[in-house]
């Protein structure tokens, strides 16, 4: 059976179909030895070559879908750029074979919390496209400047480059007299620095920004940070039936824990 090749590599990991098609339209990828074409329909026996490395056993095998929830720490790249010697999320993700974890979600340098990351390239695909419309909530402490003043009210909208961005809930929770914790969602995927901004217009300075759940799947509270853990159960499935993707998917146990220790939550 045919397949269009930018999906191909996709499914199995190799970059997401975005890259694939940019890899193919700048000539990196060869098909049974010459240039492949954007939208080239491949077939099973095709000798596939990306960047000079031959994958063609890697798409032969259909590997299963695997999903994990990473516990990110703060000061940890999402994608380690060239040159870039800070440490990237990768390392303390267990091994996969034949693959690499794509992100399902994002998360900046300086934040941490749930990052969710899959084996399924057009899964994660899937899964993405429904970002726009994806609730978030975070846990958000911030500190006020001058100990004499009450805690300010932070508003539910602020103005980020000219776009309202409206919160459906700012609360305060718990806290001492210099900082605070603050419940943060919003019914959709927050634009970057949003929150900062939030917190800035109140005269408030953030310190630390932690995503706990991200559309159907929540942080496990027992996931200490630098470590993950396999999903399963309804939140795989919620996943699953938000990527359309028409394959089933294992469902995992759920309590497999694997990486480094880097402190607790």
């Amino acid at each position: 059976m045919e397949e269009r090749l930018h999906k191909l590599l996709a499914r199995h990991g190799i970059g997401s179909r975005r890259q694939a098609e940019s890899w193919i339209a700048e000539g990196r990828v060869l098909v049974n030895g010459r240039p492949a074409e954007v939208g080239q329909q491949v077939k099973p026996g095709d000798r596939v070559v990306v960047d000079g490395k031959d994958v063609t056993k890697r798409l032969a095998f259909d590997h299963p879908l695997q999903v994990i929830v990473y516990h990110k720490p703060g000061g940890e790249m999402l994608r380690p750029q060239a040159g870039d010697e800070r440490a990237g999320v990768e390392a303390r993700l267990p091994s996969l074979r034949g693959g690499r974890w794509l992100p399902v979600n994002s998360l900046g340098f300086g934040e941490d919390g749930l990052l969710i990351m899959a084996s399924d390239g057009a899964f994660v695909t899937g899964v993405t496209r429904q970002a726009h419309s994806t609730p978030v909530e975070y846990r958000v402490r911030a500190l006020r400047p001058r100990l004499d003043d009450d805690w300010p009210t932070v508003p539910s909208t602020v103005d980020l480059a000219g776009e309202t961005v409206e919160f459906s809930a700012v609360e305060r929770l718990e806290g001492g007299a210099t900082n605070a914790w603050f419940r943060i969602a919003s019914a959709r995927t927050l634009p970057k620095g949003a929150i900062r901004e939030l917190f800035d217009s109140a005269g408030l300075k953030v310190s630390r920004t932690m995503l706990v759940q991200w559309g159907p799947v929540t942080l496990p509270r027992d996931l200490p940070r630098g470590r993950s853990r396999e999903l399963g159960g309804a939140e795989l499935d919620a996943l699953v039936a938000m990527s359309g993707i028409a394959r089933p998917a294992p469902r995992a146990a759920g309590r497999r824990t694997t990486g480094r220790r880097s402190g607790g939550r």
